[in-house]
């Protein structure tokens, strides 16, 4: 089953956004409502007010005569509105007209029922109030067109949601700064374990972190200090077995040489020797090894500029008889000045390890190319031999301790090439091992130039 990761800092943005966003719209929403209810009911408490205010000007004038009209005078364009033309009356005494403002003769001979009414005239939507007064039989009718009162809720529309529209993303920055804020301690807790060396257990610092990540911190410092015990346990054991091993394996050597010199007439005693002996060199080597990996993890790595060029010759000086020894051909190119970030006896280890590799494996008279050259700000080592190669699938595990390719020819400690790995990963460095055509190896160390 696959457990899917989440984002905090996202989960936290999210869930603090979405409620306030969703209150936001929630209130703003029932504010546009409220607003809408209320501007009806002003607009239809105005226009049952100018209903009023226009019988009280004329029941006395209208009241006396059967047939009295009234002219309007000539509209003064200084006191005009915008929305003068969009509110509009009639006056009737009985079934008379006694006088109309300009925008109602529009209506012709529509009537609206008393009290308020919608209705759509010559393709405009009105609002009408229509008051009859008993005691005169004078009608008033008051008439509003609707878009006044919808282009009043849109005008609070839009003064409501353009500063909701401007509120959500300053909400949402500052939300994510918040947020991003609260974290970066997680992050630069992060950042700091993720630099350190593989061989630093060191307890890591509670400084300026956040009390709910203490418990956490506190638990890894507990994990840690468990892990360097149990590393230290396994160097130490190493360590002590490998020197009490290192006396009777040399004692053991003394006497099958001794053996040997005595076996001399003897043929059949000789093969045997000679292959106990043999045995006895493999076990001394590896446990040499086992000595110089556990001290060499043991020690504190210090990182210093390193002259890798300089490196490689010495290698190839010191172990050049072991290749003279078997007439093998060994060809070095090696550019000049290749400085690298790195410790140089980690490095002179990994360097020789590889070149010995090459020299074991590879048979009399076979060729070896050790180079050295820059590519861009890279440093690129390559240890290429004529020997058997590694299958392909055992390419990755060979840098696993004590496994052994199953190679022709003597067998080596299992050691070697786990012991380059640890030192590649401890500079940032990435070792690939490729087939020789037509046959050997190709090992590439790839390092970062300083």
């Amino acid at each position: 089953m696959t457990i899917r990761s989440y984002s905090i800092r996202r989960r936290l943005i999210f869930l603090i956004s979405a409620p306030l966003l969703f209150l936001a719209l929630i209130i703003g929403g029932l504010s546009l409502l409220g607003a809408y209810d209320e501007i009806e009911e002003v607009s239809d408490a105005q226009l049952a007010h100018s209903a009023k205010v226009l019988l009280q000007l004329i029941e006395h004038k209208v009241g006396e005569h059967a047939f009295y009209e009234i002219e309007l005078g000539v509209e003064r364009p200084e006191l005009a509105h915008k929305y003068e033309n969009k509110v509009t009356f009639r006056i009737w005494k009985e079934e008379h007209l006694v006088t109309e403002s300009h925008q109602a003769k529009s209506f012709g001979a529509f009537r609206a029922p008393p009290g308020f009414s919608d209705h759509i005239i010559a393709g405009e939507e009105w609002r009408f109030f229509v008051f009859i007064d008993s005691k005169t039989n004078v009608t008033v009718e008051v008439a509003e067109k609707s878009e006044v009162r919808r282009e009043l809720i849109f005008k609070i529309l839009l003064g409501l949601f353009v500063p909701l529209s401007l509120f959500i993303p300053l909400l949402l920055v500052i939300v994510w700064y918040g947020v991003t804020r609260c974290l970066k301690p997680v992050i630069t807790l992060s950042q700091s374990v993720d630099q350190r060396d593989s061989n630093d257990f060191t307890a890591i610092e509670t400084n300026s972190i956040p009390q709910e990540i203490q418990p956490l911190i506190r638990a890894l410092n507990r994990l840690l200090k468990r892990i360097n015990s149990s590393f230290e346990r396994e160097r130490q054991f190493t360590d002590n077995a490998a020197h009490e091993l290192r006396t009777p394996l040399a004692a053991m050597k003394t006497q099958t040489q001794v053996l040997l010199k005595k076996a001399a007439v003897m043929p059949d005693c000789k093969d045997g020797l000679d292959n106990l002996h043999d045995s006895i060199d493999r076990a001394s080597r590896m446990v040499d090894q086992l000595l110089s990996f556990a001290r060499l993890q043991a020690d504190h790595i210090e990182l210093k500029t390193v002259d890798i060029s300089v490196l490689v010759q010495e290698v190839l000086k010191e172990i050049s008889p072991l290749a003279v020894h078997k007439k093998q051909d060994v060809e070095a190119k090696i550019s000049s000045e290749i400085r690298v970030h790195g410790n140089a006896h980690a490095l002179y280890i990994m360097i020789r390890n590889l070149i010995e590799n090459a020299i074991k494996f590879t048979s009399e008279k076979g060729q070896i190319v050790v180079s050295v050259e820059r590519k861009g700000d890279e440093a690129i080592l390559h240890v290429v031999d004529t020997g058997p190669g590694i299958k392909s699938n055992e390419k990755e595990k060979v840098f696993e301790r004590f496994y052994r390719a199953e190679k022709n020819g003597p067998q080596g400690s299992g050691l070697g090439m786990a012991m380059v790995k640890w030192i590649c990963d401890v500079h940032n460095a990435e070792i690939t091992l490729e087939d020789n055509d037509p046959n050997g190896l190709i090992a590439t160390v790839t390092m970062k130039v300083i």
